[in-house]
């Protein structure tokens, strides 16, 4: 999951997405890849819990051992979080990037990626090769810096990307939001959304408390968005083995 630019709502979006596949009962695992502007255990409320984080994992050889990272992760919601912690100074390599995409991916149903503005992407091949998620601000700037961002991933051999609208935070009354049938054919794609901020979910963040549900302004968008990783992740037992 990437955006265009910071501030849009990514990492809200990643968790909430998090939150409503663990209650469909798939194992899920949230890694924090935005180098940048992490902290996701500050957003979860959760960075008093024990548990790895990004600049502890060690993986010699470029391997990780799934089972074992699956248990040192903190847990937040029925999710296994892995957070980045960026006063530690030490930023991790791709190789161990990758090695943490793949552990996990061992021993889970889906692997959510918050991966800011999409540096590593062209780094690191498990991330070129998944299926990516736009968060695009409804707002003239927020889509065309995200059509430029879709140009990047394109470039970098990614499949095309579900885009999600969100409401720029802020704006005045009546003013710089682009309805989602503008978004759409500006982009020439599907647009799902649009994903509305909330004031009780930016009061509970502030205050440390973290995400305590899925608003009633995303759910939608985040349901059907769930539905597309469901789609993606369903087995494939019942195909004939010419189709597979």
């Amino acid at each position: 999951m990437t955006s265009g630019h910071g501030g849009v709502g990514l990492s809200v979006m990643a968790s909430m997405l998090a939150w409503t596949l663990a209650r469909r009962e798939h194992s899920c695992a949230l890694i924090d890849a935005d180098f940048v502007a992490g902290c996701l255990d500050l957003l979860l409320g959760v960075e008093r819990e024990p548990g790895l984080r990004f600049s502890q994992v060690d993986a010699p050889l470029g391997r990780i051992e799934g089972e074992a990272m699956n248990h040192e992760l903190m847990t937040w919601e029925g999710v296994r979080v892995l957070p980045y912690d960026p006063w530690s100074a030490r930023q991790p390599d791709w190789w161990e990037v990758q090695a943490a995409i793949r552990a996990l991916a061992e021993t889970n149903d889906v692997v959510i990626v918050d991966a800011g503005q999409g540096g590593l992407i062209e780094t690191v091949p498990d991330l070129r090769g998944g299926v990516q998620v736009i968060a695009a601000e409804l707002s003239v700037m927020g889509l065309a810096r995200a059509k430029s961002h879709r140009s990047r991933l394109d470039s970098w051999g990614c499949e095309a990307p579900h885009i999600v609208g969100v409401e720029p935070r802020g704006a005045p009354r009546g003013r710089g939001h682009v309805g989602i049938g503008e978004a759409q054919d500006y982009l020439t794609a599907t647009v799902l959304g649009p994903v509305k901020p909330s004031v009780n979910l930016c009061g509970d963040v502030l205050e440390g408390l973290g995400i305590r549900s899925v608003t009633k302004g995303s759910r939608k968008a985040v349901s059907l968005l769930a539905d597309l990783v469901e789609q993606a992740i369903r087995p494939v037992s019942g195909a004939s083995c010419k189709d597979r």
